[in-house]
């Protein structure tokens, strides 16, 4: 075997390595952006949680969101609660704008942001929620 015909055949081994590795990083690519998509959206669900649980554990809260909610005006601004109740329902709004970059940026599927706006548009409906979104500047 010549010398030149042994550099081929290396040559040829050497390129087949190189199309093998590319296959694997573009699957490596793939199963990793899954990850990220999974990881995401735990960690949003991980926050809606804790929004929630915030109302189950803390009956202050639960009440100040019963009152507000029925009527927002029953809140006088500069109390404790005033303002208790304007920071949740913000960072609630926070939470909203975090999942909605998020689909922006394709790690939520439309289907899965869709219902997330259906929660959305329900509770901005109501009256104490509503007052607090008017309010921002």
């Amino acid at each position: 075997m010549n010398l030149t015909k042994a550099n081929e055949i290396i040559s040829l081994i050497a390129n087949v390595g190189v199309i093998g590795s590319i296959l694997f990083l573009g699957l490596e690519m793939r199963q990793n952006t899954e990850m990220i998509k999974s990881q995401t959206r735990d960690a949003i669900t991980e926050k809606q949680m804790m929004w929630y649980s915030s109302l189950v554990e803390n009956e202050d809260l639960a009440v100040i969101w019963n009152n507000s909610s029925a009527k927002p005006t029953i809140l006088q601004r500069g109390t404790p609660e005033y303002y208790r109740w304007n920071f949740y329902i913000l960072e609630n709004f926070r939470m909203w704008e975090n999942e909605y970059y998020q689909y922006q940026v394709g790690l939520f599927d439309s289907d899965e942001f869709e219902a997330r706006t259906i929660t959305w548009r329900r509770q901005i409906a109501t009256a104490g929620v509503l007052s607090v979104y008017e309010r921002i500047e």
